[in-house]
């Protein structure tokens, strides 16, 4: 990414990241609400759906979506960010190894990421552009490694 995409993303990020937990919740909710069937893949598949906004394994979730951002967006511009990316999101992909979420289960989610993003962000054609290329760099990261592990569909 070259400096004014890293400072566009970094600027937009400010909305999401005032309320972490509410915008972890937000993308979780949206996905949830689209792809039902993903609720099997979480520790909290057993809250009905219309209790999950006040639920506390689902909030504490949901904070940890926007903190591995928050840690990612930071490095961001920094000497060795790529690598920095590369070991944020290997390590996440690696945790989620066991749960066999399959890839489309993973670009469902992205794809609502994005639009979230878009919305709460009042982003542009071209800004939303940028966050995707972040978030298509960051998914590559996670399937090198789902790949890699030799785990998924």
């Amino acid at each position: 990414m070259n400096s004014d995409e890293v400072q566009l993303i970094k600027k937009t990020w400010e909305i999401p990241v005032a309320t972490p937990t509410d915008s972890g919740a937000a993308i979780l909710s949206e996905f949830f609400a689209r792809y039902p069937s993903n609720l099997e893949k979480f520790p909290f598949r057993d809250v009905p759906v219309e209790e999950l906004a006040e639920n506390a394994r689902f909030r504490a979730h949901a904070g940890r979506i926007i903190r591995v951002f928050d840690e990612s967006i930071k490095v961001l511009g920094q000497d060795g960010d790529l690598e920095k990316l590369d070991e944020i999101w290997t390590k996440v992909a690696v945790s989620h190894i066991p749960r066999t979420i399959t890839k489309e289960s993973y670009n469902q989610l992205k794809g609502v990421i994005l639009e979230v993003l878009t919305a709460a962000c009042s982003l542009d054609e071209s800004q939303a552009a940028t966050w995707a290329k972040l978030v298509d760099h960051v998914y590559g990261i996670i399937f090198k490694a789902i790949d890699d592990d030799g785990n998924a569909k």
